[in-house]
């Protein structure tokens, strides 16, 4: 199978069929747009963005994409589900006074950062 592709490959460029490609002559632009982002992130951005979900003019700081980010453009709206665990949580805390336990303030931030960030 390997070699019939070959052969009508080079069948293909003795006949000129590749002559008027775009860029052809140009070296290719392999440097990666989004590196430093997870595998699955630069994918989920570069469907949308072929997709037209995520507008060309639009200054977005690839280097601190979120999926919630992605979400957003895909969907047309805010990503609701961790504001709602969000909310869910913020209530447990006044359901029990946890914020006036030493311990709650202590790791207050650092909990909300795992949790919602």
């Amino acid at each position: 199978m390997y070699h019939i592709v070959e052969e009508k490959i080079k069948e293909s460029v003795e006949n000129g069929e590749f002559d008027d490609l775009i860029g052809k002559g140009k070296p290719l632009n392999l440097k990666e747009d989004l590196q430093g982002l997870s595998p699955e992130i630069r994918r989920a951005y570069k469907i949308l963005k072929n997709a037209g979900y995520i507008p060309e003019q639009q200054d977005i700081k690839k280097d601190k994409l979120t999926f919630r980010d992605l979400y957003t453009y895909a969907a047309g709206k805010k990503y609701e589900q961790p504001y709602r665990q969000q909310n869910d949580f913020e209530s447990l805390i006044k359901e029990r006074n946890l914020k006036k336990t030493p311990s709650y303030r202590q790791y207050a931030k650092k909990i909300y950062q795992k949790l919602f960030f």
